[in-house]
């Protein structure tokens, strides 16, 4: 006796039927391990959305310098972010390299200095600006690649001290802000 459940030949139903109860389970059990892969990611997306959206306040300048490899200073209307000083060696030329933000109605000078070098920008109300377009000097590092160096920053009559990374090129992407000795 056979059995037609199915029009035509029948091999539908015989290839169907000869298929082992392992086969099956395990076709079953890769259905679910996706749909709970596919639940845990959903899940994980989600928790990563909201919590972003929990807090609305700022990141904590303790918190920005662990994530960036230069210092962060607020002096007066002035934040400086992520500056840091890129040199071949101690005494070699530094090439300064961070953002300023002048926050202030008005323009202002910003005085960097340390034992011996001084670099001085002028910031329109609003601007900001990045030391790796502007190329800014020091004639020496006051320290080796991996010291910090002592920074003064000076904004109107406001002034902070910072210290401030020495890097060298020994990250690629510090590498182009090398200074060549002989261009200084």
């Amino acid at each position: 006796m056979t059995n037609e459940c199915t029009a035509g030949s029948g091999r539908g139903f015989r290839r169907g039927a000869t298929r082992s109860l392992g086969a099956i389970k395990a076709n079953r059990l890769r259905r679910e391990q996706l749909v709970r892969g596919g639940a845990r990611t959903v899940a994980v997306l989600l928790t990563v959305g909201l919590a972003g959206c929990a807090s609305s306040s700022e990141i904590p300048p303790e918190e920005k310098e662990a994530i960036n490899l230069g210092s962060n200073v607020d002096v007066g209307p002035v934040e400086v972010n992520n500056l840091l000083l890129v040199t071949r060696a101690e005494g070699e030329p530094a090439r300064l390299i961070g953002v300023l933000l002048n926050e202030a109605d008005t323009s202002l000078t910003v005085t960097l200095s340390d034992e011996n070098d001084e670099v001085s920008v002028d910031l329109e109300s609003g601007q900001q600006y990045a030391f790796h377009e502007h190329p800014a000097y020091f004639d020496t590092a006051d320290g080796i690649p991996g010291a910090l160096s002592d920074v003064t920053i000076t904004v109107e009559a406001e002034t902070e001290s910072a210290k401030i990374p020495i890097r060298d090129g020994s990250l690629p992407w510090l590498e182009p802000y090398v200074p060549d000795p002989a261009n200084g």
